[in-house]
């Protein structure tokens, strides 16, 4: 397991706790499951990312009560795994839970969030989210059927906002693309229903070539990765990484704190990811399933080394191995 990792010379770091390979048997096959489960359901707050969910937060209400008048909309483009899916996902569950707290009646369609497929016909889509919206006859009708019924359910449901993901497959000039790009601006100039589109950097590409389009959706949102020269945000990403760090303790994914807070292992994630915390958190989602599985105490900078070399570096996240040289 010692062996060269992609630093241009450096090896990888010995394991100070566990054992040096994993164990692929009980009890340590379920410990990992419940430990991947766990993570997979921290909330971390980043300002970036908080600033976004703000800026959805006064669309939905702004439009509130507002139909049948054009209404605005939002955008978001970012390289892939920067953080945005999470952003967005879990501003809805949180828009959801204030709801419920102010004892508001449950509606599990307020906000809804739709991933474009990389393939697909207008009508596909109408289908989908006629599903989503609880439409027993989804498959029911021609084109026009399935439109006019899916803006009734916009309606019916109490749709207060629509997301799409992964918009950057709305790119190119194919007749169904342009189909669905056209579906979408029309829910915003009929007054239907507000919409965020996100997507990758891939998205720019769509932005740029529906000019239009892209105007009605505003400034676009920002989760740019972190410029260190600013003070700021430097501490936004130390800080980030801390919190992660004792999120996963007091939830006893692992039993000791990690040190992400440690200016080396900050410095290694900040290089690895890019200065992304979405890619952050993949990153260190790769190093804690091998850290477990070879029952490590906590995440190492052995299993930050594994985690860029089996991981960030195939993914393209970067080149050389920041934690080789620990």
């Amino acid at each position: 397991m010692n062996r060269d990792l992609n630093t241009g010379g450096g090896s990888m770091p010995s394991p100070i706790t566990g054992h040096a390979l994993p164990i692929y048997e009980e009890p340590h096959i379920s410990r990992v499951g419940i430990a991947m489960d766990a993570f997979e359901k921290l909330l971390i707050p980043y300002a970036p990312q908080t600033a976004i969910k703000g800026r959805m937060e006064v669309l939905r209400i702004r439009c509130l009560g507002k139909r049948g008048v054009p209404l605005p909309g939002l955008r978001l483009s970012q390289v892939s795994q920067a953080g945005k899916s999470k952003a967005l996902t879990s501003f809805r569950d949180e828009a959801m839970a204030r709801a419920e707290a102010a004892g508001e009646p449950f509606n599990p369609y307020r906000i809804l969030y739709v991933r474009l497929d990389k393939k697909g016909t207008l009508k596909m889509l109408c289908r989908r989210i006629l599903r989503m919206l609880g439409d027993p006859h989804d498959d029911v009708g021609n084109l026009d059927d399935v439109r006019l019924r899916l803006a009734e359910f916009m309606v019916l449901r109490g749709v207060e906002l629509l997301i799409i993901d992964e918009v950057q497959h709305l790119k190119g000039s194919s007749n169904d693309k342009e189909e669905i790009t056209d579906e979408l601006k029309g829910f915003l100039d009929a007054g239907i229903v507000p919409v965020v589109m996100a997507g990758n950097e891939e998205a720019d590409e769509f932005f740029n070539s529906n000019i239009q389009f892209a105007g009605r959706l505003g400034s676009p949102l920002e989760l740019s990765p972190i410029d260190i020269s600013k003070r700021a945000e430097a501490v936004a990403f130390k800080t980030f990484c801390k919190d992660l760090d004792t999120a996963m303790k007091d939830a006893d994914i692992v039993r000791r704190l990690s040190g992400f807070q440690d200016a080396k292992i900050l410095n290694g994630l900040l290089a690895a990811s890019g200065g992304h915390v979405g890619r952050v958190c993949r990153i260190v989602e790769a190093a804690l399933e091998h850290a477990i599985q070879r029952d490590a105490d906590f995440i190492e900078t052995y299993d930050l080394a594994y985690a860029v070399e089996t991981f960030a570096i195939p993914k393209g996240y970067v080149i050389k191995n920041p934690f080789g040289q620990l």
